[in-house]
């Protein structure tokens, strides 16, 4: 599965990344077919109005050097009104405006003479006035123009254009412009006006302008071609970029579903909502669309060049220009990709199930009912206030929506009506069947049963149902625990008879031996040895009960002190010897410290550990081993005693250390059947933890003081 999903992603990145670098291997078809014809189009359209009133202002250039006294006045004439004589100041200031910034002109250079005093102006070294006559010179210059006006003010033009009447149709347009006597329309006035203006022709002078081969990607021109050229740009681009668009999806509708959904950026994709995809998608794909005749253009215009100097870059354009080229198309065919997929997908899954799953439309119909009933159910834990609040105001907006139709809003109020009539009546009806389940379960409940259980859906009664199971969990369990405490009295009453009944049996029979007169010194030393014994039994087991009721009643004090639990080990050990040896028990003992420190009651600890030790001597086989591990951890403190049991284990672990209870079932041996009982007391008053745990026939004791 993985497999497969890293290769379908190693495919996709190979097909994005084989159409990208395909794209900007056309980038040089796509500039040689942006046609020399519409460039020099678009720089016959814009140099037309540059040399229109260059033309004047380099002619009173020349009158100036000449110390000739020509004024722009004596160019063009007004009739004495408002609007012609807007006409001539117009003329004045854009002439004026030209003679400001001609000398310092970047994008094209020119050469003019005076034919009648031979003075020249020039803002070039280059010698173009007779460019024409010179193909050298001409190679050096993309675009030129020679034009001449003769004595008379006739003008000749000589230029590379392959359509010269373009130049010479769009000067002569602005030239008649001032050149009018017509009636106009005034707005302001509302009335029509005359406007007369007569602009005088050049006589006696000679201009060359030339647009060199490369043009300042900061200068006027080139902003003012860059607009025009970037749609032929996009046009010429079209073509190579519906071409890789249709290869990319081809190949992506050829390739199975299932393998396509194996990458999670698709999959992902699958699960967003329509809108917001196609939201996204338009606005992402349409504004790299826009961009894209700007990018293959900055290529040949220098702009990247121009950008990667601001930041001193310019060592790695060979690098960087083709990444950020390729990367770009790479998001351009990723978005086509996911295009053609969510198509595939569309199709896969059918129209219905996307419109419902997949749009927000769909989730809305899908979902509506159920945002209604979030509005109309009520939580009976929940604040009334905010409850009934929450339905008012849903039921506000409602209303004034109806009320802005006026007219209408009778018509929008009586289906309201309707819509409300019978949601209220479903709900209500719904209220009622949860109420009947509730009030079922209630009633078995209460005759005994407690294997009831609710299962269904009710309503606003949910928080009930929860309570009722933990009603019916914890009346089932007091009744489990009231059974079992009764069990257990009656075996604790039954064992804690047999356990008294006997020694005092015994008692009772040699005190009635003892009374015969024939007896000899030899069995009434005997008898009374009996007693003694049985009487000790009997103390002891009294004494053993008292103690465990008061351990169980807490009525108990503790000295705490802090105690060496390994030594106190060691010293219940000893003391127990002799019983551990009646049986050949060795006591193998690990601890990870040689000394475990705690703060623990001594006297209550030494007695934990005695009756362990008794337990075992009583009921571990013969000639085994014994094994007690001692392990400190930063939390706790465990103690664990391991023997083999003489006798098959077949009492119940959580048994065997309540009072009385005995793993002899015959209580034969001399045990009272407390000595784990007050184990497990005594280490719980002391906050710690005792359990039993058995493994076939090997018994372990676990105590467990937390720290």
């Amino acid at each position: 599965m993985k497999k497969n999903k890293y290769i379908m992603t190693l495919i996709l990145i190979i097909i994005l990344l084989l159409s990208s670098i395909g794209m900007y291997i056309a980038y040089p078809s796509i500039h040689n077919n942006v046609s020399k014809s519409d460039q020099e189009y678009n720089i016959t359209a814009y140099m037309s109005d540059e040399i229109f009133y260059s033309n004047y202002a380099i002619s009173q250039e020349l009158d100036k050097k000449a110390e000739e006294n020509t004024s722009l006045d004596s160019y063009i004439t007004a009739a004495d009104n408002t609007s012609s004589r807007s006409y001539k100041y117009d003329f004045i200031n854009s002439v004026q405006r030209k003679q400001t910034d001609l000398m310092s002109q970047n994008d094209f250079v020119f050469s003019a003479k005076n034919l009648k005093t031979g003075k020249t102006l020039s803002n070039t070294k280059e010698d173009i006035l007779d460019i024409h006559s010179q193909p050298e010179i001409q190679k050096q210059y993309q675009w030129y123009v020679h034009i001449e006006f003769n004595s008379n003010g006739q003008i000749t033009y000589q230029s590379n254009l392959r359509n010269q009447e373009s130049i010479e149709n769009q000067i002569n347009s602005l030239f008649s412009n001032y050149n009018q006597d017509s009636n106009d329309y005034d707005y302001d006035v509302e009335d029509y006006v005359h406007v007369q203006t007569q602009l005088s022709n050049l006589k006696d002078i000679s201009i060359t302008y030339a647009v060199s081969q490369t043009i300042d990607s900061t200068s006027d021109l080139s902003l003012y071609l860059s607009n025009d050229s970037a749609s032929d740009y996009m046009r010429f681009a079209v073509p190579y970029i519906l071409g890789l668009c249709a290869l990319v999806s081809i190949i992506i509708f050829i390739i199975p579903l299932q393998y396509l959904k194996e990458i999670k950026f698709l999959d992902i994709t699958s699960r967003i909502k329509f809108g917001f995809l196609a939201l996204f998608w338009c606005l992402i794909e349409g504004s790299l669309l826009t961009i894209s005749p700007f990018m293959i253009r900055s290529i040949y215009s220098h702009e990247f060049i121009d950008f990667y100097k601001t930041f001193g870059m310019e060592n790695f354009s060979d690098i960087l220009t083709p990444c950020i080229q390729i990367g770009f198309w790479f998001i351009f065919f990723t978005l086509i990709i996911v295009l053609t997929y969510m198509i595939k997908y569309l199709f896969h899954k059918g129209v219905k199930a996307y419109f419902k799953e997949n749009t927000c439309l769909g989730w809305i119909f899908i979902n509506s009912h159920k945002l209604i009933n979030k509005v109309i159910n009520i939580d009976l834990n929940d604040n009334i206030n905010r409850s009934v609040l929450k339905i008012v105001i849903v039921n506000f907006f409602i209303i004034t929506i109806i009320s802005i139709f006026f007219v209408f809003g009778f018509f929008f109020a009586f289906i309201y009506s309707v819509i409300i009539f019978f949601l209220l009546k479903n709900k209500f009806t719904e209220i009622k069947q949860d109420y009947e389940v509730l009030l079922n379960a209630t009633k078995r409940l209460s005759n005994g049963q407690f294997d009831v259980d609710i299962h269904e859906d009710v309503g606003i009664f949910n928080p009930l149902k929860k309570e009722f199971a933990h009603i019916k969990d914890g009346f089932e369990k007091a009744v489990k625990e009231e059974v079992k405490s009764q069990k257990m009295k009656t075996e604790l009453i039954s064992n804690v008879s047999h356990d008294l009944k006997t020694p005092l049996t015994s008692i009772i029979t040699y005190v009635d031996l003892l009374k015969k007169d024939q007896l000899t010194d030899e069995e009434r030393n005997q008898y009374i040895q009996v007693l003694e014994r049985n009487s000790l039994r009997l103390k002891n087991l009294i004494d053993d009960l008292f103690e465990v009721s008061k351990a169980n009643s807490g009525d108990i004090k503790l000295n705490y002190a802090d105690v060496d639990i390994v030594s106190l080990i060691k010293q219940a050990e000893l003391e127990c010897q002799d019983k551990l040896d009646e049986k050949t028990l060795n006591i193998k003992m690990t601890t990870s410290d040689d000394k475990i420190i705690h703060s623990l009651d001594s006297s209550k600890t030494y007695r934990i550990f005695e009756n362990l030790f008794i337990n075992i001597s009583k009921y571990a086989l013969d000639h085994t081993r014994v094994y007690i591990d001692v392990i400190d951890a930063p939390e706790k403190i465990t103690i664990i005693f391991k023997n083999i049991s003489e006798q098959e284990i077949t009492f119940n672990n959580k048994e065997i250390v309540e009072r009385f209870v005995q793993g002899d079932k015959s209580r034969n041996t001399k045990g009272s059947g407390l000595g784990l009982a007050i184990v497990k007391s005594f280490t719980e008053l002391q906050k710690g933890e005792f359990h039993v745990e058995t493994d076939g026939d090997l018994f372990k004791s676990v105590i467990v003081f937390y720290k």
